[in-house]
């Protein structure tokens, strides 16, 4: 199965690496195909300093983790999404949040399941019935059948 990691996904774990999406993303995953795109990389530049702060560890061992984390992702240049993909994800994420739209727009690309902590994301998408993102508990029950 593929799974979409969202920008949130990967700072709760950077933040505290034996919570229990960090555990899930690194130990329970490794069976199924981990994607991302760029954007992610831009996201987490931008919340650099509160990851830093929140995480409590230092910024060498921060960046030693953020590399393990990294390396078990498969990044997808947002520019390999074909157009009709872009623009479905534009028409879900509109209202809700297009700061999502590279996510969104990678699993429909992909066929994939976008994993999120985003609440208002997950609610939002789902309201305008699209079935394929899942909260923490959501994917561990689909990918236990």
């Amino acid at each position: 199965m593929k799974i979409i990691i969202d920008t949130n996904i990967l700072i709760s774990t950077l933040m505290n690496l034996d919570s229990r999406i960090g555990t899930f993303l690194l130990k329970e995953l490794n069976e199924h195909e981990k994607l991302s795109c760029y954007m992610l990389y831009v996201e987490l530049f931008d919340k650099k300093e509160k990851i830093i702060r929140y995480s409590k560890i230092p910024e060498s061992e921060l960046l030693e983790l953020l590399y393990l984390v990294l390396k078990k992702i498969q990044f997808i240049n947002e520019y390999q999404i074909s157009q009709v993909s872009w623009n479905k994800a534009l028409e879900l994420t509109e209202g809700i949040d297009v700061k999502d739209v590279s996510f969104v727009a990678l699993t429909i690309e992909s066929n994939g399941i976008l994993w999120t902590g985003d609440k208002k994301l997950h609610t939002g998408l789902k309201a305008k019935g699209f079935t394929s993102v899942c909260l923490l508990e959501e994917l561990q029950e689909k990918l236990n059948k």
